[in-house]
């Protein structure tokens, strides 16, 4: 709440990189996959944590429930209704591009409830 007024959360799969990624072009397909299934993400550095636990902990600040974590060794897909050490989908950090972007896709599609695609 702001100034007496209820501040509405913008409904955001939450994508949280640890800052020892120097080179974020290469998690640029993970934002791919989820901008042409249509759902915005938003973006941010942490400073420690791996790729489990910040991408649970991204799930649980996102707005729709569901959370992409990535550090140097792997990518992971996060829902808020499942326990940390057990995300939907982990994948390594030097994943093909095809895989990258299906996970990013899968993100989305976990919020609109469509099949997932294959990894």
């Amino acid at each position: 709440m702001e100034n007496g007024r209820y501040v509405r959360k913008k409904p955001v799969i939450k994508v949280y990189y640890n800052d020892d990624i120097k080179e974020i072009g290469s998690i640029y397909q993970v934002l791919l996959g989820m901008e042409e299934e249509g759902i915005p993400y938003e973006i941010s550095p942490l400073s420690d944590g791996n790729a489990k636990e910040i991408g649970y902990q991204a799930s649980l600040e996102s707005p729709l429930g569901v959370g992409i974590g990535i550090d140097t060794e792997n990518i992971v897909l996060h829902f808020n209704k499942l326990k940390e050490d057990s995300p939907i989908f982990i994948i390594d950090f030097k994943s093909s591009s095809y895989k990258k972007r299906s996970l990013g896709a899968n993100a989305a599609r976990l919020v609109t409830k469509m099949p997932f695609k294959e990894i």
